[in-house]
């Protein structure tokens, strides 16, 4: 039976809570306040009861590893129990991670996968009974106990325990964050990636796909605390999604903008996001970058060809007739640079498992490519590593069959002292090598200048 207790925030932050709660395998889900509602709630997730994860075809749960002939269904078979949501809860409990951009390898024919350079699980999840929520707009938070997987009593003592836990005294939290400037080395040379990007164009042009996203990693010696990174990048690059993971023996940081896939009731939502260019130094540079780009005829087709894609994807979950484009080519300014983003949504099909929706979308087309299985193919031939996390998916599939997943974008793995962020741009007819290759560098300036530069 679930314990649920609310206090008031009063002085805590979300991550003075997370000082305080933090431990093995903790996990914090972020939403830096704005008026989105969005961005109403925060997650800390502490204590999981049950970890997954799969390579390739294999399933592995709680050490124990078999075949599946769909890895991503053994979770939700494992995650949703179907039980009553309760209506003032954005997370019900369940599991929360990331699947990696190659898990789509289980699901269409892929061959050539590139060497795995970080050696992870495609997929890493835990699943949680313990967490707190922080409610942004009512000040509120709420301490949350259950049992529907493990079965345990006394609830009522665990909520007690984290109650009296935010209520300690935590000095770190006061200390300044001073981080080293980080390094970064690409596993390609700007000459190399242009390189391939002229041979994308080429076989665009001969009519092999649309578009192909192309993207470099960014290495680097990490000598940080990894959550003291996390805590200045929230200041620095604030974004809808944000999230500090804890495996252990390595670390997620991110700050996505851009949604992949949302299942809210019987509501499937997708947010294309295409067509980037960095701030201006000024308002009115920034007014006039904004105006050029919502006119300029080469993203305005490729973003609508996204926003297409993003409806054939929700297409395969959803009632006939019933994907719609909510939104289309609005503008959205963070720190560095701006974009242009859509929103598609449908009604998902009766009795459709929201992890459907996943296999649907992932990975989203403004990572991959148009068509998208073909993109992928030439990913894998043309990339030197496998992408990992980098364009998969971040977030939470909840016990009620409600999910929310964000794309690994702007997203750094920290393993073994070494730091790791990926960025990638859309490859097209028209594409000029040295700007794609600098897009590529002012999106991984959203991680990058945290500590230093590009």
């Amino acid at each position: 039976m679930r314990q649920i207790k609310t206090i008031d925030a009063d002085t805590l932050t979300v991550i003075s809570a997370y000082f305080r709660l933090r431990g093995e395998h903790s996990f914090l889900l972020e939403s830096v306040p704005t008026d989105s509602e969005k961005s109403r709630y925060s997650i800390i997730a502490l204590d999981p009861v049950h970890e997954f994860k799969t390579n390739g075809m294999l399933v592995t749960v709680d050490g124990q590893t078999s075949e599946s002939k769909d890895p991503l269904l053994a979770l939700q078979n494992l995650v949703v129990v179907q039980e009553q949501p309760v209506e003032e809860l954005p997370f019900q409990g369940g599991a929360i991670g990331y699947v990696g951009f190659d898990t789509v390898a289980c699901y269409e024919k892929l061959e050539n996968q590139p060497k795995d350079e970080l050696d992870m699980p495609d997929s890493h999840l835990f699943l949680y009974e313990n967490f707190v929520i922080f409610d942004h707009r009512q000040e509120k938070i709420k301490i949350v106990v259950d049992n529907v997987y493990s079965g345990r009593q006394n609830l009522e003592h665990v909520v007690l325990a984290i109650e009296n836990k935010l209520k300690l005294p935590v000095a770190d939290e006061l200390v300044p964050v001073k981080l080293h400037e980080l390094n970064p080395k690409s596993n390609v040379t700007p000459e190399q990636f242009k390189e391939i990007v002229n041979h994308t164009k080429e076989l665009i042009q001969e009519g092999d796909m649309f578009q192909m996203v192309l993207s470099q990693r960014f290495s680097f010696e990490f000598e940080d605390k990894p959550f003291d990174f996390y805590r200045q990048l929230r200041r620095t690059n604030p974004s809808p999604y944000m999230y500090y993971m804890d495996y252990g023996d390595y670390q997620i940081i991110g700050s996505s903008p851009e949604s992949l896939v949302t299942v809210r009731g019987e509501t499937v939502t997708t947010n294309p996001i295409a067509g980037t260019r960095k701030r201006g130094q000024t308002l009115t540079e920034d007014v006039a970058i904004a105006k050029e780009l919502k006119t300029n005829e080469k993203e305005l087709a490729e973003h609508r060809m996204l926003v297409d894609l993003g409806r054939n994807d929700l297409g395969k979950v959803s009632e006939y007739g019933s994907v719609k484009v909510t939104t289309l080519l609005e503008i959205q300014k963070y720190r560095y640079i701006m974009h242009l983003v859509s929103e598609v949504s449908g009604k998902l099909r009766a009795h459709t498992p929201a992890i459907e929706a996943l296999k649907a979308t992932l990975p989203a087309g403004t990572v991959s490519g148009a068509p998208k299985v073909r993109a992928l193919q030439r990913i894998y031939e043309m990339e030197p590593v496998k992408r990992g996390i980098y364009a998969g998916a971040i977030g939470y599939l909840s016990r009620d069959n409600q999910m929310d997943f964000a794309i690994a974008i702007r997203t750094m793995v920290v393993k073994s002292n070494k730091g790791y962020v990926q960025a990638g741009a859309g490859i097209v007819y028209d594409s000029i090598a040295e700007n794609e290759y600098q897009e590529t560098l002012n999106k991984a300036k959203a991680l990058l200048r945290v500590g230093g530069d590009v």
